[in-house]
């Protein structure tokens, strides 16, 4: 046993994982594995076997005996631990793969480094990682708007499709900070827009891997299986999530702490702290939950020509082709984010990931006009979700309407039911209870903040009172979006719409939502 623990320990430099403990090993060729690890078990059973002189193979016994003393042999020596992106503060780590060199990214510009002993991080490597090619040393930053070549954004005005490449660019340069969080990023589309397609080819240009999207589940643990494999997660054809899942993803984009309970036990504990960037495609829109939306990206995608589809085989070997040089100037993006120092005028919800992406960009000088689209993206998917819910579109309708409201959850309810016509039979998904409609107050208060509405809640001796009314000033998230016209706008001798809810005219597939006006009064519009 001895003999086999020296003929090992002469290849190998033992380390543990920071925060977790977990013994790992250096081996020659840039790999780093748990000692626990089959790949270590296999490399470790050929390594004695050759070099032990009399053909020595270790039973599973003996090599459990073996890691054992390798972990009680361990030093104090610790490294953090990172799957595809790391960092520590000035530096980034992009992982290329097994046996491969790291790309190391500064201030100063970009390089490899194929010494362990050099890497102040470690990463952890799936058996179904794909490798990254080296980065093209000669791309330039403008070379990352290649991506448009691979990606469906036809069938839209020029300035939507710079908007959508824009935020496309922007969220794919963010998935690059190790530091920061995550926004969700939402690719939204009919059936044939690309979505899919688009999604791989995205996780493909940061994290390649054998399973390039994942199914939706209502198992959490699937989803941290994921996460702890892969850097990117992709999660294809979602339609609706519950809100324990949707608290779980924001978790995931900012990386806040998640309990659950380890398999086959009672009582004890496993906490999950993954910080991933993550993509979902779907035909509708299935973020209603103002947590998520705040923490989320959308693009939508449009279908594809019949004339214009490309095989995914042509597609992807165009991948290959270009994804050295994208990758080359993403480093180059990375690199002026670390170097500038400058601050943006405001900055959003996910203020670490827009301000590492607003300060990359500035190398394009396109770091505002990214805010800002990211801002319109976020400014209608707020809507979205106001008029997707049926209590409160017709809230919006009413205050329309009424100019304000003051009283009760209990009179408020009551004050819609009778507006809408909703005496007898209620819609789904109309809350049941006043305590059930403050509820969704609270938890729609920002987004009906955004559409230009006030919403306060003040405890009184009478009871808990709503005071509900319309703000002053045009929300900045629909800045650029004032698009009424004289079928959408009342003041211009169009209908006002009855209960706030989204209408679809069939002659033209425009769909009629409330807007707010710059005097404090709503008004219908098209988007």
């Amino acid at each position: 046993m001895e003999k086999a623990l020296d003929i090992l320990q002469q290849e190998i430099v033992l380390w543990r994982a920071e925060g977790t403990g977990e013994v790992f090993a250096d081996l020659p060729g840039m790999r780093f594995y748990p000692v626990g690890d089959p790949r270590f078990y296999q490399w470790g059973l050929r390594l004695v076997w050759e070099r032990s002189g009399d053909g020595t193979v270790l039973r599973r016994d003996e090599w459990q005996t073996v890691v054992d003393n390798l972990r009680a042999r361990v030093s104090d020596t610790a490294f953090p631990v990172f799957v595809r992106v790391g960092g520590v503060p000035g530096a980034v780590f992009w992982d290329l793969g097994e046996g491969l060199p790291v790309v190391r990214i500064t201030g100063n510009g970009w390089d490899l480094v194929d010494k362990p002993e050099e890497l102040p991080v470690r990463f952890r490597r799936s058996a179904y990682m794909h490798p990254l090619p080296v980065p093209d040393s000669d791309a330039k930053p403008e070379d990352v708007f290649l991506i448009r070549e691979l990606l469906n954004l036809s069938g839209e005005e020029e300035g939507k499709v710079r908007e959508s490449l824009l935020l496309l660019v922007g969220w794919l340069l963010g998935t690059l900070n190790p530091f920061g969080s995550y926004p969700v990023l939402l690719l939204k589309g009919e059936k044939g827009s690309g979505k899919t397609t688009a999604a791989r080819i995205l996780k493909g240009l940061v994290d390649p891997h054998q399973v390039l999207s994942m199914a939706p589940s209502r198992d959490m643990k699937d989803l941290m299986v994921a996460a702890y494999w892969s850097h990117l997660v992709v999660m294809d054809n979602v339609s609706v999530f519950s809100q324990e899942f949707a608290d779980a993803l924001c978790r995931m984009a900012t990386g806040e702490a998640l309990y659950l309970r380890k398999l086959y036990t009672d009582y004890s504990e496993e906490v999950v702290v993954y910080r991933r960037p993550l993509i979902i495609t779907s035909v509708v829109d299935p973020m209603t939950q103002p947590d998520l939306i705040d923490r989320a990206l959308s693009v939508e995608l449009y279908r594809v020509p019949d004339t214009d589809r490309k095989p995914e085989e042509d597609l992807y070997a165009r991948l290959t082709e270009l994804r050295p040089r994208i990758m080359g100037a993403l480093a180059h993006l990375v690199s002026h984010a670390l170097k500038e120092t400058t601050e943006p005028q405001f900055l959003p919800r996910m203020a670490d990931f827009a301000r590492f992406v607003w300060r990359g960009l500035k190398a394009l000088n396109l770091g505002d006009a990214f805010l800002s689209a990211y801002e319109k993206s976020r400014g209608m998917m707020e809507l979205s979700a106001v008029f997707d819910d049926v209590a409160m579109s017709v809230l919006v309708a009413y205050i329309q309407e009424k100019g304000s409201f003051s009283g009760t959850a209990q009179e408020l309810l009551t004050e819609l039911e009778d507006f809408a016509g909703y005496t007898r039979q209620k819609p789904r998904g109309w809350p049941g209870s006043p305590v059930a409609l403050g509820h969704r107050l609270a938890r729609f208060k920002a987004s009906l903040v955004a559409l230009g509405m006030t919403v306060n809640y003040h405890r009184t001796r009478d009871g808990n009172i709503w005071t509900l009314g319309l703000g002053h000033g045009q929300s900045p998230y629909l800045e650029g979006f004032d698009r009424t016209d004289s079928h959408s706008n009342p003041q211009a001798g169009g209908a006002a719409l009855p209960y706030g809810q989204t209408h679809l005219r069939e002659q033209d597939d425009e769909a009629v939502i409330l807007l707010p006006r710059e005097k404090g009064q709503l008004r219908a519009g098209l988007v």
